[in-house]
């Protein structure tokens, strides 16, 4: 955590806290103390300062800084470092160029705007500012590159369950191959796991996450197709509380994947969920669209797909439609 992160944490919003405790406690100056909080009003903080009291926290932004995620972290891999960007083009390619730095395993690279994010199929997802969620994750897992795909799925159930935390139980989550999240029959997040490899080893993974939170698509063309969360489930909800739990749940996904016969758990756990599993599909493949019943997924994370004779087909990219809905999924 960094100084002024831990400033900000000395502050609170029930009562003063003295720049001179503030001062011994973090062993610097109180002209130190001062510039932190001139900086922290700068980044959108309402801070109240008295001579005789001290200094009152008066109101936050709704802004995803680092102050205000790490320390509610409580990760052992992902979060090891935060970058936080009011725009970006790509997180991912913010995330790369850090690579090329020498970032640590589990740096994660937040933008509160993104104009050129990367999904599927080279479409953008764009993310309007200090509405949505846009964050990639640099990784060095220890997979072979045919496992990647699993990594994908297990962010999937990471921010399943991140949702759930925040939004409530009892939501229609689903999962659906290979990288998004429905609520509700809407896409709500689209998951991009983009590596770095060898022959047989994987150097570096960013696992790139977009989440639609207090956006809305309502009179847009996506209306019916794509939703956020504020429309699903009725109200606004806090983007911080969601980012902090969706990176504990990374962190423990990470943990899983990466440890003998972690895969096959995720690839159960995946299919407690799976929109797809046991319904008529058609996808498309390189040698052109195929049509058959979605048989859920095999070890390596492909899509299992049953065609005409009863032939299984193994896929591991590809786009899905529910087989005479028109809708691409």
């Amino acid at each position: 955590m960094n100084v002024e992160a831990k400033v900000l944490a000395e502050l609170n919003e029930e009562g003063y806290s003295s720049g001179q405790a503030i001062s011994n406690k973090l062993h610097i100056t109180r002209s130190a103390v001062w510039k932190h909080i001139v900086k922290l009003r700068e980044r959108g903080y309402t801070i109240e300062a008295s001579p005789r009291h001290g200094y009152r926290l008066a109101g936050r932004p709704d802004r995803l800084l680092q102050a205000e995620i790490g320390p509610l972290l409580k990760t052992k891999v992902v979060g090891s470092r935060i970058v936080h960007l009011d725009e970006t083009g790509s997180t991912a390619d913010e995330a790369r160029r850090l690579i090329g730095k020498g970032a640590p395993e589990g740096t994660v690279v937040i933008a509160e705007s993104q104009s050129s994010g990367r999904g599927r199929m080279g479409r953008e997802w764009q993310t309007p500012f200090g509405q949505a969620i846009a964050v990639s994750v640099v990784l060095f897992p220890d997979l072979s590159p045919m496992q990647v795909p699993l990594l994908s799925l297990a962010t999937g159930i990471a921010v399943k369950n991140a949702v759930e935390r925040i939004a409530g139980r009892g939501l229609d989550l689903r999962l659906k191959w290979p990288n998004d999240v429905y609520l509700n029959g809407r896409k709500i997040c689209g998951i991009l796991v983009e590596m770095g490899a060898e022959l047989d080893r994987v150097k570096w993974a960013i696992d790139s996450i977009g989440i639609n939170v207090n956006n809305s698509f309502k009179g847009t063309p996506l209306s019916g197709k794509a939703a956020s969360l504020a429309d699903e489930v009725g109200r606004r909800l806090s983007r911080r509380d969601l980012l902090v739990e969706l990176l504990a749940e990374l962190d423990r996904a990470y943990a899983t994947v990466c440890r003998p016969g972690g895969l096959v758990q995720v690839r159960q756990e995946f299919e407690k969920f799976d929109l797809l599993q046991g319904r008529k599909i058609e996808i498309s493949t390189p040698g052109g669209p195929l049509k058959g019943i979605a048989m859920g997924i095999d070890a390596e994370g492909r899509l299992m797909v049953r065609g005409p004779g009863g032939k299984i087909h193994a896929l591991f990219s590809g786009e899905a439609t529910l087989s005479g809905s028109g809708a691409i999924l």
